[in-house]
């Protein structure tokens, strides 16, 4: 039986909520270009979406500390977006449609892979 990752009732729902988190980054579109000005050099911009689905606000993270920095800042279940100084607010849209569409999609394959195991 070829695998087909995490098909697991967390992951099949995290999906949905991932979904849910495009939309909040999407309401903050303007929040988040409004922070990048200040962009220091070296850094990127990553915006929060918390486990609640609340828009936690907008980091300036030095580029060499992201790997570390995005979990910390996602604490337990929650989602992060990175972007650029070049980012206006219809690159952040862009952004969480695709974000939304993938996470959509990402659904609905589990539940077709759920529905063929169930046969």
């Amino acid at each position: 039986m070829a695998m087909h990752g995490d098909t697991s009732p967390e992951a099949r729902s995290r999906a949905g909520r991932t979904v849910d988190a495009a939309a909040v980054f999407a309401e903050h579109a303007e929040h988040i270009v409004q922070a990048l000005p200040d962009l220091p050099d070296g850094h990127v911009l990553v915006a929060v979406v918390d486990d609640g689905h609340a828009f936690s606000g907008t980091h300036h993270v030095e580029q060499e500390r992201l790997v570390e920095r995005i979990p910390e800042l996602e604490g337990d279940g929650g989602w992060a977006m990175v972007f650029t100084g070049s980012a206006d607010a219809d690159d952040v849209r862009r952004r969480t449609d695709e974000m939304a569409t993938l996470a959509r999609r990402r659904g609905e394959m589990i539940d077709r892979i759920l529905a063929k195991r169930a046969k």
